[in-house]
């Protein structure tokens, strides 16, 4: 993994919202092991036997009462942040982002501020924002706006229970807290509908590793979701278990590539926009040369999405449905 592109993993971890603009570098080696697609990207996985749940970031429910309240000018120093504030109807008030704040779309429309390393507090200043929202890891950020004088609300994140408790603060602050109380309420009864009954996930339970972006070509080390994150949770409800859990010891870490081939995964998770079967082919040819992996041998490489899934926001509903739909199966 390069190092910009480690860089841009650590951000988004911490901040429990992986957006980054991760880059698959896809390099040509000689002597590679010939290598037949199991699996054709464009392969149809069994699908859940469930509806998908709704995007209430693309399309908030806003309750009548409540359309008109809330700040009129807000910058958000989060991407998880961002699309609550969307889910929420605050879009149109969002006067300031992060370059990783990318959904909904439209979002790119509002001016970037920096993120959490790296805030341009002047240009915060000159937005004249009536609230800044930070996440509750971002202390270069809060002694900033404390610096500037302006008013900051800090925000949980990262575990599947922050998340809601997350909306819940967000709509309050932005007298919205009803909206905000029917969105946390469908997002659980989604995600309780997706979850897999514990009798029927115990059948075939899979030792899952959790790539936090797409798996790196040539191989390097990986950053993984650990135990506690919100990911973590999801991999469970989806009926399978975390094969980094005794490894990592917070919500994230890195694996370096003698600890995968001890963790051996029966199937790896990664996050990407686009799958091809040229690049598959060239994933599993690279990645055969670390060793005797199961998840490479048997091509149970699964691809949940783009980084907008590695958001600690009102999408893991979502979430959680892609990544049931990508390891449906599994031979």
């Amino acid at each position: 993994m390069t190092t910009m592109s480690r860089s841009r993993v650590l951000f988004v971890v911490v901040s429990g919202l992986l957006v980054g603009a991760f880059v698959l570098r896809v390099r040509s080696h000689l002597h590679r092991p010939e290598v037949t697609l199991k699996h054709p990207a464009n392969a149809t996985w069994d699908l859940p036997a469930v509806s998908p749940p709704s995007d209430y970031v693309a399309h908030p429910r806003v309750l009548p009462a409540e359309q008109n309240a809330g700040p009129d000018r807000i910058v958000s120093l989060a991407p998880n942040i961002t699309e609550i504030l969307c889910a929420l109807g605050l879009r149109d008030r969002l006067v300031g982002r992060t370059p990783y704040c990318l959904h909904p779309p439209e979002i790119g429309s509002v001016p970037v501020v920096g993120a959490l390393i790296d805030a341009n507090f002047e240009k915060i200043k000159a937005l004249s924002p009536d609230i800044v929202f930070v996440t509750s890891n971002s202390s270069r950020s809060i002694a900033g706006l404390q610096q500037l004088g302006l008013r900051h609300e800090i925000v949980p994140h990262d575990t599947l229970d922050e998340v809601y408790e997350a909306i819940e603060r967000v709509g309050r602050i932005c007298d919205r807290p009803e909206t905000a109380r029917e969105l946390t309420a469908a997002i659980q009864a989604d995600v309780a509908r997706l979850t897999i009954s514990p009798d029927r996930a115990a059948a075939h339970p899979r030792r899952v590793l959790i790539v936090l972006g797409p798996l790196p070509v040539p191989p390097s080390a990986v950053f993984v979701a650990g135990p506690g994150s919100f990911l973590d949770g999801l991999l469970t409800m989806a009926g399978h278990t975390n094969a980094a859990a005794d490894s990592v010891s917070a919500s994230h870490g890195e694996i370096s590539l003698e600890r995968l081939r001890l963790l051996d995964p029966e199937i790896i998770v990664e996050f990407r926009t686009t799958v091809t079967e040229q690049l598959l082919t060239n994933l599993y040819q690279s990645w055969a040369q670390v060793g005797d992996l199961q998840a490479i041998r048997e091509q149970r490489v699964r691809c949940v999405g783009g980084e907008e899934h590695l958001s600690a926001g009102p999408r893991i509903a979502l979430t959680l449905f892609h990544l049931r739909t990508a390891l449906g199966s599994v031979d």
